[in-house]
């Protein structure tokens, strides 16, 4: 009886071994021949792991500036261009432009006037300040010069973590006291967003927050917080600065190399840490399947933003849209919501064009949801289609003129080039929508395009009570 337990033993194990050894045999014949499919198919590939970005070599998936301008080749229907030239002629463009701001109070205006002070200007962050404006945060791009040329080269005093949010972010303390948040690096510039992953589970970008300041600066919106790249020393910018919360969660990784993992929400752990290269990092400072009624209801916006009193009258519609138009070119799905500048006493608040490290993730994917304030509003600010216009009919296309405006930051070059030909289908696609919303608007371009949106049947009613 032994012996034949002993034996049924051995042929059990012999089949149980056997077995592993062909499945193994198996599966590396199937990874062969997927990676050999995997490389005919070309797909992006994703990092080997988020925190261990070897960035030095930022210039191989790059091309000189001299061999970029197969780039900038804009998506130009001439047909469409002319089309939309056609409308300007039935419009007063300069004098509407005019009158979106009349009078631009700044900061520093505003403070003498209402109470007789003067603010102070000791540095570029007050000089900063002290020019904010009432229709737009910045117009001296001298003033915005400055500030990030200090960004970038101010010693830092003292580092602590931002309390709230999924991602890190830190207050970086300069030597001046002034302060601002900072991003770290997690991507490379030709890394590209999970297309099975949801929007809301996607990093935030570091150079994605860099390129939509100037993405708005050249728009014409200037609502944009300025934000500049800089990179770091892990140890002697960040550990030996950090408040004892943060200091607690540096450690060594396995491959040698400082990390940290900080404190936030959801994406601060040891899984997603932040690490240097030994020590060094790049930074920047600054819906599942539910459909919402937006979605499903295409006369959403006049049934119930139109008629609703806080965007019936004035530029907050229109501010609305230019937000929209923008996310849509620089692909941010994850506009939950919006903050607005609020105090000059006798001028509207206007939207501030914050949190935008979600944008530029996908090259090959227009989400055309994020342009239906445009879409079913079809209203669009004067300057706003005066500028995209521009850009559209050339002689300077809109990535050629957002390319140098990011070549001045300390970082460039900021986006991989492959961004550019989708930024330019994008807005190929916002002028066929600006051109249908005139076509179909009975009183023609004057009912779409304007400085101000005053909705009169709204009014009527309230004169009428």
């Amino acid at each position: 009886m032994r012996i034949y337990i002993r034996k049924l033993a051995v042929i059990v194990c012999v089949t149980f071994f056997t077995t592993i050894i062909l499945l193994s045999v198996i599966r590396k014949d199937e990874s062969s021949e997927w990676l050999k499919r995997h490389q005919k198919l070309n797909f992006p590939r994703p990092i080997p792991h988020a925190a261990y970005v070897q960035e030095q070599n930022i210039y191989k998936y790059m091309t000189k500036d001299s061999d970029i301008s197969r780039f900038f080749v804009p998506h130009i229907n001439w047909t469409l261009a002319k089309q939309l030239g056609q409308y300007l002629f039935h419009l007063n463009i300069s004098e509407m432009i005019t009158k979106e701001c009349p009078n631009n109070e700044t900061l520093r205006q505003f403070w003498k006037n209402k109470n007789g002070k003067t603010v102070p200007e000791r540095d570029s962050w007050e000089k900063f300040y002290a020019d904010i404006g009432s229709c737009d945060v910045y117009r001296d791009e001298e003033v915005v010069d400055n500030l990030l040329n200090d960004l970038t080269k101010l010693p830092l005093k003292y580092v602590s973590i931002m309390d709230g949010g999924t991602q890190v972010k830190l207050i970086f303390t300069f030597e001046n006291d002034q302060q601002a948040v900072f991003k770290p690096m997690r991507f490379g510039r030709d890394y590209e967003s999970d297309p099975n992953h949801f929007y809301f589970n996607d990093f935030e970008r570091h150079n994605a927050e860099i390129a939509t300041f100037h993405m708005d600066k050249i728009l014409g919106f200037r609502r944009a917080v300025p934000t500049v790249g800089r990179i770091v020393n892990l140890t002697s910018d960040l550990r030996d600065k950090a408040e004892k919360r943060l200091a607690k969660t540096f450690f060594t990784s396995p491959a040698k190399n400082l990390c940290f993992v900080s404190k936030c929400d959801y994406y601060c752990d040891t899984s997603h840490a932040i690490c240097g290269t030994p020590d060094t990092r790049e930074g920047t400072y600054s819906k599942k399947n539910q459909i919402a009624e937006w979605q499903r209801n295409m006369d959403y916006c006049q049934e119930s933003v139109k008629t609703a009193k806080r965007y019936a009258h004035g530029r907050t519609l229109l501010d609305l849209v230019d937000f929209h138009v923008m996310d849509y070119l620089i692909g941010n799905q994850d506009r939950h919501h919006y903050e607005a500048f609020s105090i000059f006493t006798n001028a509207p608040s206007y939207a501030i064009h914050l949190d935008n490290g979600r944008a530029f993730g996908r090259t090959d994917f227009d989400d055309d949801d994020i342009l239906l304030p445009l879409k079913q509003c079809c209203v669009l600010r004067s300057s706003t289609f005066f500028t995209l216009l521009k850009y559209y009919r050339e002689p300077i296309s809109l990535t050629k003129a957002l390319h140098q405006s990011m070549s001045k930051d300390p970082l460039a070059p900021i986006l991989a080039y492959k961004h550019y030909p989708a930024v330019e289908r994008r807005l190929h696609n916002v002028m066929v929508y600006i051109d249908k919303c005139v076509r179909e608007n009975s009183v023609g371009p004057e009912g779409v395009i304007m400085a101000e949106y005053h909705n009169n049947v709204c009014l009527i009613f309230i004169l009428n009570i």
